[in-house]
């Protein structure tokens, strides 16, 4: 080493002198040659391995640890680091240290610790001394003590290693009266508790009740009395919230409440269902309204019960007034005269007429003629009578009822009541005014009306042997009267047609068909009240049209008078009969010459005598 310090030593020097060097350097040369040592040859390692001293050094750990923790798992006596009693940490200490410390903590005083218990919006207090509670302090520590410190090494190692990396919590050992527990819950039960009551609402008298509901509380008591005593077993005070269970009434609807509650006045009426003679009285049922703001105010309200006055609305009329007031006017008639002579048509009218009477329409019903006398067929009674056919008139079953709908309508007009459908007829009859006919067809034209009163109507007829009478029984509630101011707005006057007819007689002539004018109307219904007119509405307007007199004649000459011939006395014999002559073919129609199709039946009369 002083070589080799030394050495590097002369070399140092060396460096600093260059100059004298250089100028001797031969010398400096040889003298270096000379002085420089040779290396020396390396000595060989005679030392331990150096993985023979690692494994050496952690042997040497190992049995230090093993020591170590042997001195700690046998010989320490100490509580072990990381337990804890409750919430005491008795790392380390001895049986008087872990003594004090739990007294100090859970000792006498601690029993007068009081523990809130929240239950809905009510508090209720329990201390530790009320649950019987006390704790163990000598058991605790006993415990405390013999973690880590029982069982074989690895038993002892395991616990010692937990208790060092985590906290160890050891329960405290207590004593606790839970029948205490359960009487308090108990008593809280009894006064939290309350049965769910629905909502509700009642209408009575006029008065509409709502009952909001009461919430329904209920607690659990097993869950309450475990949480309580797994709180008090560990010391813990702080406050309890019970599990108290919570069942709300379902809110009231407004307005399924105002729909509930809110009934249509029904009027006294007949009862036609079980009594269409009209004689059975239905009463009346009041009605009843009330305000939708008023009871979603009544809603709002924090008192659980409201009220909310309702209005009561009475029918009209009571059925005893009712009655009285039944069929007693005669709202419109009206009378037509007809040929009784003319034998089919007159039975066709009495019949549809008879079909009618008696007939009871309640407010809002709808007359409907077709309906009221029916299909007309032989089957029911009907018979042949003129009918119009086009231009010509001629036999077809039910001909002339359109008579007696043409009367009901005259009556309906004076009755002022709403005509729902109506129909004039193809050419004016006689037996009504002009635009006040009405003329029906089976399922086609049919005339309707609408009770459009307060009360229910009759229809009766009657008749004479020559007369229709139509009377409109019902209840006037105003001085009114009804007037048809129908004007005449064109006329077209009938032509006179002359056809040859040689079957005829010559020199003869016959009327095959009246002649009829035509003309376009317009017809207002005007109403009065005490003699005031109080309106003019359009009734209709009505078109009937022309048709010719057709009058058939045979212009041929008759034959004059036979020249007088000499009386041929008869042969005394037998004298041979006459050779009969030939028939004539009847001429067959030109087929190059179109026919007119033949027009479809109205229904409509013809009036062979002046009305009345």
């Amino acid at each position: 080493m002083n070589e080799q310090r030394k050495t590097r030593g002369g070399a140092h020097v060396a460096g600093k002198h260059q100059s004298s060097r250089a100028a001797s350097a031969p010398k400096a040369a040889a003298a270096k040659q000379t002085a420089e040592p040779k290396p020396r040859p390396k000595k060989k390692n005679r030392g331990f391995p150096a993985g023979a001293v690692a494994a050496a050094l952690i042997v040497v750990a190992g049995i230090a640890f093993g020591v170590h923790t042997a001195r700690n798992l046998y010989l320490d006596d100490s509580i072990r680091k990381g337990v804890h009693m409750g919430e005491v940490d008795l790392s380390g200490m001895d049986r008087s240290q872990a003594v004090t410390a739990l007294e100090r903590v859970y000792g006498a005083d601690s029993l007068n610790e009081t523990m809130d218990i929240r239950v809905g919006e009510a508090t209720y207090q329990l201390t530790a001394n009320e649950a019987g509670l006390s704790y163990d302090i000598a058991k605790c520590v006993d415990e405390a003590l013999a973690y880590g410190h029982e069982g074989g090494f690895s038993q002892r190692f395991r616990d010692y290693w937990r208790a060092r990396t985590r906290k160890v919590q050891l329960e405290l050992d207590t004593t606790l009266d839970r029948s205490v527990l359960e009487t308090r819950v108990s008593e809280m039960t009894a006064k939290v508790e309350q049965p769910l009551s629905p909502s509700s609402f009642r209408y009575a008298d006029g008065v509409l009740t709502l009952d909001k509901g009461q919430t329904g509380y209920s607690l659990d008591s097993a869950a309450l009395v475990k949480l309580l005593e797994e709180r008090l077993r560990t010391a813990d005070f702080s406050p309890v919230d019970a599990p108290l269970r919570q069942a709300d009434p379902q809110k009231l609807d407004p307005d399924a409440i105002v729909a509930a509650v809110t009934k249509d006045v029904v009027e006294t009426s007949l009862d036609l269902e079980n009594d269409p003679s009209g004689k059975t009285v239905l009463p009346g049922e009041a009605g009843v309204t009330v305000d939708p703001k008023a009871v979603m105010a009544a809603i709002a309200d924090s008192d659980r019960i409201t009220t909310v006055p309702c209005t009561i609305v009475e029918p009209k009329y009571s059925a005893a007034e009712y009655k009285a007031l039944l069929f007693r006017d005669v709202l419109g008639e009206g009378t037509t005269s007809f040929n009784a002579g003319n034998v089919g048509r007159t039975t066709n009218v009495l019949l549809a007429t008879d079909n009618c009477n008696g007939k009871i329409l309640l407010p809002g019903d709808v007359f409907s003629y077709n309906e009221t006398v029916g299909p007309r067929t032989y089957e029911r009674g009907f018979k042949d009578a003129i009918v119009y056919v086009g231009t010509s008139a001629e036999d077809g079953v039910g001909g002339g009822i359109c008579q007696v709908s043409s009367t009901i309508y005259y009556a309906t007009l004076r009755a002022d009541l709403k005509i729902v459908e109506r129909h004039a007829h193809s050419r004016e009859v006689t037996y009504v005014p002009k635009g006040e006919d009405a003329t029906v067809a089976w399922g086609s034209k049919d005339f309707r009306f609408e009770n459009d009163t307060e009360f229910p109507i009759k229809v009766v007829t009657s008749h004479t042997k020559n007369t229709l009478t139509v009377k409109l029984y019902g209840t006037k509630t105003q001085n009114k009267t009804v007037k048809i101011d129908t004007t005449i707005l064109e006329t077209t006057p009938f032509e006179v047609e002359r056809k040859l007819d040689t079957s005829l007689p010559p020199g003869t002539e016959k009327v095959d068909s009246n002649g009829y004018t035509g003309y376009k109307t317009v017809s207002y219904r005007v109403v009065y009240i005490d003699g005031k007119e109080v309106s003019r509405t359009l009734e209709n307007n009505s078109t009937y049209k022309k048709y010719n007199k057709v009058i058939l004649y045979n212009d041929a000459e008759p034959a004059g008078p036979a020249e007088p011939t000499t009386p041929v006395t008869p042969p005394a014999g037998p004298t041979e009969p006459t050779v009969p002559s030939e028939p004539t073919t009847p001429t067959e129609p030109d087929p190059t010459v179109p026919v007119e199709p033949a027009p479809p039946v109205d229904d409509d009369p013809i009036e062979l005598t002046p009305e009345g």
